[in-house]
């Protein structure tokens, strides 16, 4: 499917793009920014499903904040979501945070004053160079709603490659 031609389909819009990263592919570096990396912090989850929220109020239908705690917070109590949730901190600013599930960029997000400033990048740089710690994985992946045109061009523009995997 040819992404740039996509027209909104509100039958449908939840239809995404796959991209994929192979291991022998990966070779970037992370920035020299200073953020502070922490795990997951229930008392910090609406701070979490506001930046969610925002990053993602492009997409119709549009999800209330309730519906977004509901969401993350059941999500908490599965072993590989807190095993692998980084959030990432500039002084006490949420930047952004990305979860893991297996070899999957599950959800990526970073706040959008930070956009375009190199720190998605360093983020899913990050992310990458866990899932890629894991020698079970020979390739790396991520969906990317088709609503989003910004991150389907940041993911291009890292290099990701429309998915089908080999």
């Amino acid at each position: 499917m040819n992404t740039t031609d996509y027209i909104f389909d509100p039958d449908n819009p939840w239809i995404c793009q796959e991209f994929i990263l192979y291991r022998k592919d990966f070779d970037k570096k992370i920035n020299e920014f200073i953020l502070n990396e922490n795990v997951f912090d229930i008392g910090l989850i609406k701070d979490y499903c506001i930046l969610l929220d925002n990053a993602f109020s492009f997409q119709v239908p549009f999800n209330n904040l309730d519906d977004t705690i509901e969401y993350m917070h059941d999500l908490s109590a599965k072993r590989y979501f807190i095993d692998s949730f980084k959030s990432f901190w500039k002084e006490n600013e949420l930047v952004g945070f990305y979860w893991l599930n297996g070899n999957i960029v599950d959800k990526l997000v970073v706040k959008p004053n930070y956009q375009r400033l190199g720190y998605g990048t360093y983020l899913l740089t990050h992310a990458f160079k866990s899932i890629f710690s894991n020698n079970d994985y020979e390739y790396a992946s991520l969906l990317c709603m088709l609503q989003n045109k910004n991150g389907l061009a940041f993911y291009r523009k890292y290099g990701l490659v429309d998915g089908i995997v080999e």
